[in-house]
């Protein structure tokens, strides 16, 4: 009987561990979104088949692309509607496949395959959420 009443003691013990857990898993997946990272068949796939896309391309190794990521964070978290592609590529990339001479980090709106609007450099919050919406 003592062994009972130890056994149930651990497992409610390991039980409620296992709902504040789960618990903090299901808050982190509810209020926590982020960019979806690519890579350049995907893009190429995407342009192929004539679908929208909003693509932001730049090397990771550069600190303008680094600081620009936290800002993408941020925007993936309060606006779950857009889904933000990265690939992660230098300026030659967007020279070749889009014909576009920009900087990067470049944030790119792609319509049914077809570059509609890019913008160079790193964007604010603001000024990225504005891009956005004037043209997704």
């Amino acid at each position: 009987m003592e062994f009972i009443k130890k056994f149930a003691k651990e497992i409610s013990v390991f039980g409620l561990v296992l709902v504040v857990f789960l618990g903090l898993f299901i808050y982190r997946q509810a209020t926590y979104a982020t960019y979806k990272t690519v890579n350049a068949s995907v893009v190429e796939k995407t342009i192929k088949n004539k679908d929208d896309m909003i693509l932001v391309v730049g090397p990771s190794s550069d600190s303008t692309v680094s600081s620009y990521q936290s800002v993408l964070t941020e925007f993936a978290t309060k606006n779950r509607k857009y889904t933000i592609s990265y690939l992660d590529k230098s300026s030659s990339y967007l020279s070749k496949t889009f014909k576009i001479d920009a900087a990067t980090p470049c944030t790119l709106i792609i319509k049914d395959g077809k570059v509609k609007a890019h913008k160079s450099g790193a964007l604010q919050y603001y000024y990225l959420l504005d891009f956005i919406k004037e043209n997704a």
